[in-house]
């Protein structure tokens, strides 16, 4: 179908004469001195058809790719070169919020100007209400005087490659970490990856430049030649991605790098756990009830301190993420300090988690020291230790008490003082290693998922110490201790190490995620909200030095 212009449109074009003919996207036309009458000498009496017209509308993986960066607590900002008008259409398309507080122009005004590109309507006009700040310096007046809503908007306008950068530095200012992400062959950008945290190019020449085919001479570009020179525009990048197709990687990327920050925080957690308990160990051998104050063997030191420890402690950094790691809010670069209350529980956690295997060998080295005198030394304990009135008697029963606290022994060294030390260093070296597993995962149970289906690493390192303990034990201890000890001995030394891993897990583990569920729901909170930290709230703030107000006493400030 079709329709004829009508005869008003005569007039209608006619009624512009000097006035200039203008295109839609509202410039000039590229001639303005021909008169507009004779443009109508090419359109009169002829037939209108139709229009055509294009627009530059972002890729269908944005959208669920903001989605996902939302769901995963990482705020996507936009930095348009256009103007507001043209650019909150296309932010729209993209899934970004275009309602209130949604876009900040980082084109200076003089005070008092207008914008005239604002988005104006006759109702609710909230661009203009929200009275929002325009330009850098402006912005930066906003967050030091009324509140941090330029730092939760998701667009910003009429920006450039100076002012992007400016607002890097100003969201590193305020504690967020800034993950850059645009072309690497742009050469406007490489300031923005220069001050940003995390910079990932994107290399998308090799999809729009037209390669010369083989066996053709020809002018076009060939492709090692777009390979050099995306080698040499992606220096200034940490990461760079080939095609834009690739930006899915991005969600991957992040994943994995809160993964690998959450097992290096596990494994520095056992590491220090591990020589906290070590130092207990050492402080409390001098406070025994035995007379015979315990000598730590250097092998077995050595072993422990130099080989285990830092075996176990570098498998936990290999620690595969859950997929819950990208549906959580994570904390800004910010020092906070805790209150007392939640200082005190973490002082009481670590000591606990470092005191039980610390506290459990000396109780074992009291039942090996009687034991092992009994077998190794029986005639002194004997003379020495026994009362004389009933020692016979007391032979038969071989009694503990009086051997332990025998002051005869409190110069003795022989195979049973040896081998006692041994087995209560061999006692640490099994419940640091058991308890371990409680570090794999920071606060999820290991009953939810077994621990060795994350971490292979650790599970290999895990037998690989209990094999050099093994090793350690058979060649240093006497021939016939392990012989002399009881059975309940044998039960104590295996119960031991996993009572000390149901604790870390039903006690510790249980306050640790309660207070990082509370942590992360105020992050989300946080993250959400579209109000700023003292919104609404006008320009007039109090002072709490002036008032006399004392802060918020939270558990973390």
């Amino acid at each position: 179908s079709y329709a004829p212009l009508p005869y008003t449109a005569d007039q209608k074009i006619g009624s512009a004469k000097g006035k200039g003919i203008y295109l839609l996207d509202n410039a000039p036309a590229s001639n303005p001195h021909i008169p507009s009458h004779d443009y109508w000498g090419l359109v009169k009496h002829q037939i209108f058809l139709g229009l055509l017209g294009s627009s530059v509308g972002p890729r269908k993986e944005i959208e669920p790719f903001i989605h996902s960066c939302n769901d995963a607590g990482v705020r996507f900002v936009y930095f348009s070169p256009r103007n507001m008008r043209r650019t909150k259409e296309l932010a729209s398309q993209m899934g970004l919020d275009v309602a209130w507080n949604c876009c900040i122009s980082l084109r200076p005004l003089e005070e008092g100007a207008d914008d005239n590109f604002r988005m104006t309507s006759n109702y609710a006009d909230w661009d203009v209400n929200a009275k929002l700040p325009h330009g850098v310096e402006d912005v930066k007046r906003h967050l030091e005087e009324v509140d941090n809503v330029p730092l939760l908007v998701s667009l910003y306008t009429d920006v450039s490659k100076k002012t992007t950068a400016e607002m890097v530095d100003v969201f590193q200012d305020y504690n967020d970490t800034v993950l850059a992400v645009g072309l690497s062959h742009l050469p406007g950008n490489q300031k923005v990856f220069f001050g940003s945290d995390i910079a990932i190019g994107v290399d998308v020449l090799s999809e729009e430049v037209s390669f010369a085919e083989e066996g053709k001479g020809c002018d076009t570009l060939m492709p090692s030649e777009v390979a050099f020179v995306s080698s040499i525009s992606t220096w200034s990048s940490s990461i760079n991605l080939v095609g834009s197709q690739a930006m899915y990687h991005i969600l991957e990327i992040i994943r994995i790098g809160r993964s690998s920050l959450e097992a290096a925080v596990t494994s520095v957690g056992f590491f220090f756990t591990g020589c906290l308990s070590y130092c207990i160990f050492a402080v409390l051998c001098p406070c025994t009830v035995a007379t015979s104050v315990p000598i730590i063997p250097p092998l077995g030191s050595f072993l422990y301190n130099q080989v285990i420890l830092p075996m176990i402690g570098l498998s936990l950094a290999f620690t595969d993420g859950s997929n819950e790691f990208m549906s959580r809010v994570p904390s800004k670069n910010e020092s906070f300090r805790y209150s007392w209350r939640g200082s005190r529980r973490i002082y009481f956690n670590g000591l606990l988690r470092a005191f039980l295997p610390a506290v459990v060998p000396h109780f074992l080295y009291l039942i090996a020291l009687g034991e092992l005198m009994w077998k190794f030394d029986p005639q002194f304990v004997a003379e020495k230790c026994l009362l004389s009135s009933n020692n016979s008697e007391q032979v038969a029963r071989r009694p503990l008490s009086p051997v332990i606290r025998c002051e005869a022994l409190r110069n003795y060294r022989g195979d049973a003082t040896e081998s006692a030390s041994v087995i209560m260093l061999a006692s640490l070296i099994l419940c640091t290693c058991v308890a371990s597993a409680s570090f794999v995962f920071r606060t999820e149970l290991i009953r939810s998922e077994p621990p060795w289906k994350r971490n292979h690493m650790w599970f290999g390192s895990l037998i690989s110490s209990l094999i050099l303990l093994t090793i350690y034990m058979s060649t240093v201890l006497a021939e016939g201790s392990v012989a002399a000890l009881p059975w309940y001995f044998f039960v104590l030394f295996l119960l031991t190490p996993f009572i000390c891993l149901v604790i870390n897990e039903k006690i510790l583990k249980n306050s640790d995620r309660l207070i990082d569920r509370r942590n992360e729901m105020m992050r989300r909170l946080q993250f959400e909200t579209k109000l700023g930290m003292w919104s609404p709230k006008e320009s007039q703030h109090v002072n709490i030095q002036q008032t006399n107000m004392q802060p918020d006493d939270s558990p973390i400030v």
